[in-house]
């Protein structure tokens, strides 16, 4: 065996710089969680303030352990997710969580809902989905054929967080509706009325007044909607590669990937 001088300097510098690292991150102070009197989420330097639900009963529960005003058995890894998270829902994006099969990357987005008290929507797409599991159903009500909301309508006109699972799996026909409503905030509904962004509403409302707004039957998108989609690498998975201008609308992140220096406990 040949002793090489060069490789050994390398390999020492390179655990030297391993060994820095753990101290570093031992001290490092940042992501700490910690609930204040006025109802304010603090993750590191990115602050949240907490609005009370409309219905309790909609936010995930058990996804996560406060004691003390702080975060508990949860890694850096899944602090910097939800640090994350929070940065992308204060600038009003939409996300897409990536990650192995399993259940991390549904785990993190409740955690998130939990964290901020944000009231859930959740579908999960199959080959079997259709326009009609996203808009609106048609249904028989005392002998009356009736639209009733879908998820994606309801966490809309609601502000809630509509969680979509299984992107990939999603058919072309469901597509161009996901992508009109991550772009524009625009959905026409079966039964004649139409979803526009907050913006666009409370003007139309204030020129022409809520008389006429109701006879355009145009319904107001809160500006508090989100998308979380949940998703699996394509092409190392099977499934549907998504389209560039619906995969433009998210702003996406690696969940399941964890670096070295990040795994501790807090």
């Amino acid at each position: 065996m040949v002793f090489n001088p060069a490789v050994t300097v390398r390999r020492i510098d390179v655990l030297i710089r391993i060994l820095n690292g753990r101290k570093t991150h031992k001290l490092q102070p940042n992501f700490v969680r910690a609930y204040s009197d006025e109802g304010k989420v603090t993750i590191g330097n990115v602050s949240k303030e907490i609005r009370s639900p409309k219905k309790i009963e909609y936010v995930p529960r058990k996804y996560l352990t406060v004691e003390s005003s702080e975060l508990r058995n949860l890694s850096q890894s899944a602090l910097r997710n939800l640090r994350w998270m929070m940065q992308k829902d204060l600038l009003g994006q939409d996300m897409f969580l990536l990650g192995r099969p399993g259940p991390s990357r549904r785990k993190v987005a409740m955690q998130y809902l939990e964290l901020t008290q944000r009231e859930l929507e959740y579908v999960a797409l199959s080959r079997d989905t259709t326009e009609a599991d996203l808009k609106q159903r048609r249904e028989i009500q005392n002998s009356t054929a009736k639209y009733f909301d879908q998820s994606a309508v309801r966490a809309a006109t609601e502000g809630r967080i509509l969680v979509i699972e299984g992107i990939e799996k999603a058919e072309r026909n469901v597509l161009p509706v996901l992508n009109n409503l991550l772009e524009n905030r625009e959905m026409h509904l079966e039964d004649g009325r139409f979803l526009i962004p907050s913006s666009r509403y409370d003007k139309l409302l204030e020129e022409h007044g809520p008389e006429e707004i109701s006879k355009w039957r145009l319904v107001r998108v809160d500006e508090n909607f989100r998308v979380i989609a949940l998703g699996l690498p394509v092409p190392r998975y099977t499934g549907q590669p998504l389209d560039p201008p619906l995969r433009s609308r998210f702003q996406g992140r690696d969940v399941a990937t964890v670096g070295f220096g990040v795994s501790s406990f807090m």
